[in-house]
């Protein structure tokens, strides 16, 4: 890939990544004034869950930005079809403050579980395939640099499953993903 076009995917990643991070936000139930004069736990309580929902995201997002620039720092495909698959990873992103206020509103049906769940097992799948075409087009193919962007796949393809059954332990099954950044660091032996 060109040094001109591997910076616009940059610049337009980081835009996509900022606007999915942030628009969720904008969902969170304010309380009225008043309410927050006489019991501000109550008036306070019904944003819990839509913040959790908001903070699950942000930090998933995160996550799927680290991989996705480090993915960039590796590639050397020249494929349209590598292009366009970056294209829809980068619209799967965009899609998911969608689901995050469907979930943060509803998070206890389990189709809405499994729907949030279920989105961010696609962008994890996505990811991972992108990830396997980066390492086979670099010459030195890093096969170890797939653990983090395979262990993310497997956890969200974990806890939609898990999502169908009892939504609220699928969000349980949601924190392994904080064990991928991790395992990655030490199997590549790269920071980040």
């Amino acid at each position: 890939m060109s040094s001109f076009l591997s910076r616009r995917i940059e610049v337009l990643s980081d835009t996509i990544f900022g606007v999915a991070m942030t628009t969720s936000v904008y969902s969170l139930p304010l309380p009225r004034l008043n309410a927050l004069t006489n019991d501000w736990s109550a008036a306070l309580r019904p944003m819990l869950w839509p913040a959790f929902a908001l903070g699950c995201s942000f930090l998933f997002s995160g996550i799927f930005w680290v991989s996705h620039h480090r993915r960039l720092m590796l590639t050397e495909a020249k494929s349209r079809r590598y292009l366009f698959v970056t294209f829809a990873f980068l619209f799967l992103i965009v899609l998911l403050p969608a689901p995050t206020m469907l979930y943060g509103r509803d998070g206890t049906i389990p189709w809405v579980a499994m729907l949030y769940s279920g989105h961010l097992a696609v962008i994890a799948c996505v990811n991972a395939c992108l990830w396997l075409v980066a390492i086979w087009s670099a010459k030195s193919r890093p096969w170890r640099m797939a653990a983090g962007p395979g262990i993310l796949a497997i956890v969200f393809l974990l806890a939609t499953a898990v999502s169908g059954v009892a939504p609220r332990l699928g969000a349980a099954v949601w924190l392994a993903t904080l064990l991928a950044p991790i395992i990655d660091a030490r199997v590549t032996k790269l920071a980040l």
